[in-house]
């Protein structure tokens, strides 16, 4: 830009909201502050989730600025992603919108978990567990096209329930912004489950509820961690898969 000139691109223009907050440091620094505060309950979190369950992989705290445009933290233990198998269970905070604790399962370890799950749906359902319904794999948020709510056994359908996705494969760089959500379980969408290779179950935890959240994810980890180990195999231990990223 030439010396003197003015910015003429309209989308180069701060509207009043913008030029008020790019000209005062505190709102970022207070930002700063709660994303270090939910990294902190993480990192206490993550020593609870180690005394309920032994993972050959230690857990991993992830941060980062850009899902669906907005900060996130997140907390992988298990953590156990290949390329065909995935046994996960992810803490996730999304900045505005909420906590959740999902269960991610791929491959053999969805074939061995989803009989226990099939019978214990209801203590799922109870706890406030919904089942993942979108093609895309990695989605993170509680709207309908991602998670229903599991009011029958036969939700679980087939060897799967969903399609496989490409982006944010737990590796804790970054989680990529989700692409278009697939069809719900039931008559509409039972046919993609039937030949879907993953599995997901997540519960989430309003903001609002910040003074209970360490109690409430806590408790939906047990009861995940509950379930697991009534499968066939119970909990991975040293001679599983440990390809955790």
């Amino acid at each position: 830009m030439a010396e003197g000139s003015n910015m003429k691109d309209a989308n180069l223009q701060l509207s009043p909201e913008e030029m008020r907050l790019v000209m005062q440091p505190d709102w970022i620094l207070t930002k700063n502050s709660i994303i270090r505060k939910v990294v902190g309950l993480f990192a206490v979190l993550s020593e609870e989730y180690r005394g309920l369950l032994e993972s050959p992989v230690s857990p991993k705290i992830s941060k980062g600025e850009n899902y669906q445009g907005l900060p996130y933290v997140m907390l992988d233990y298990p953590r156990l992603f290949g390329r065909e198998d995935v046994l996960a269970i992810r803490t996730f905070f999304w900045w505005g919108h909420a906590f959740s604790v999902t269960l991610h399962l791929k491959g053999e370890w969805m074939r061995r978990y989803l009989p226990v799950l099939r019978d214990r749906w209801q203590q799922l359902a109870a706890a406030g567990f919904c089942i993942g319904v979108s093609d895309d794999e990695w989605r993170h948020e509680h709207v309908e096209e991602n998670y229903r709510p599991i009011v029958s056994a036969d939700e679980f359908v087939g060897d799967g329930l969903r399609g496989e996705g490409e982006v944010g494969r737990g590796d804790g760089t970054d989680v990529a912004e989700g692409t278009d959500a697939g069809e719900g379980i039931g008559s509409r969408g039972r046919e993609a489950a039937d030949r879907s290779p993953f599995l997901k179950l997540s519960a989430a935890c309003g903001l609002d509820r910040w003074e209970e959240a360490q109690t409430i994810l806590g408790g939906l980890f047990r009861v995940l961690v509950d379930v697991l180990e009534e499968g066939s195999a119970g909990v991975p231990d040293a001679a599983a898969d440990s390809r955790g990223r």
